[in-house]
C-alpha cells in the first residue's frame, strides 16, 4: 500500500492543486459575475430612483397648476360675486326711490292710450272716448300711483330673476372659462 502511495502521491497532489486551481478561479469568476449584477442592479436603482423623482415632480406640477386654477376660479368667483352684489343692490336701491317717488306723486308712469272711458261725474259711466289731441297723435293717460307702484314691484321681481340667472353664469364662466357664451 505504501508503495501505491508513493506512485499516486504525485497524481494526488496534481490533482488537489488542479481542484484549489479550479475553486479559485470558480471563485474569481463568480465575484467578477457578482460585481457586475451589483453595478447592474444599482444602476437599475438609480435608474429607478430617478423615474420616481421625475414622477414626483410632474405630480407636484400638476397639483401645482390645479391650486393655481383653484384660486384663479375663486378669486373669479369672488369678483363675479361682488360685481353681482353691488349692481343688485344698485337695482334695489333704484327701485326702492322710484316705487318711492310713485307712492308720493313725484313721479309719475304714463302710457299712451288710443281709447279711454271717463269716470267723472260729467261723464258717462263706461262710455268709450277717443283718445288723441285731434292731430292723429296717441293720448297720454297716468297711471294711479297704487297701480304704478304694484306694476313697478314686478318689474323688480322680474329683475331679481334675471340677477339670479346673470349671477349663475357668472359663476359658471369663472369655473369653466372654456363654456360656450363666456368669453
Amino acid at each position: 500500500m505504501l508503495a501505491f502511495l508513493k506512485l499516486t502521491w504525485p497524481y494526488v497532489l496534481a490533482a488537489l492543486i488542479g481542484a484549489s486551481i479550479g475553486f479559485g478561479a470558480e471563485h474569481m469568476i463568480a465575484g467578477h459575475q457578482l460585481a457586475a449584477e451589483q453595478a447592474a442592479h444599482a444602476q437599475d436603482n438609480e435608474k429607478a430612483a430617478n423615474d420616481m423623482l421625475n414622477v414626483s415632480r410632474a405630480a407636484l406640477n400638476g397639483e401645482q397648476r390645479a391650486i393655481d386654477a383653484h384660486n384663479l376660479a375663486a378669486s373669479a368667483v369672488a369678483a363675479a360675486d361682488a360685481a353681482i352684489t353691488q349692481e343688485k343692490d344698485a337695482h334695489e336701491t333704484d327701485n326702492r326711490n322710484y316705487r318711492s317717488a310713485l307712492a308720493a306723486g313725484t313721479e309719475r308712469v304714463r302710457v299712451a292710450v288710443r281709447n279711454c272711458a271717463a269716470t267723472g261725474s260729467d261723464a258717462a259711466a263706461g262710455s268709450p272716448g277717443a283718445a288723441g289731441l285731434g292731430n292723429g297723435s296717441a293720448a297720454v293717460a297716468d297711471l294711479d300711483p297704487a297701480v304704478a307702484e304694484r306694476v313697478f314691484g314686478v318689474a323688480g321681481d322680474d329683475q331679481h330673476e334675471i340677477d339670479k340667472v346673470k349671477a349663475l353664469q357668472a359663476y359658471v364662466c369663472a369655473v369653466r372659462p372654456k363654456t360656450p357664451g363666456c368669453s
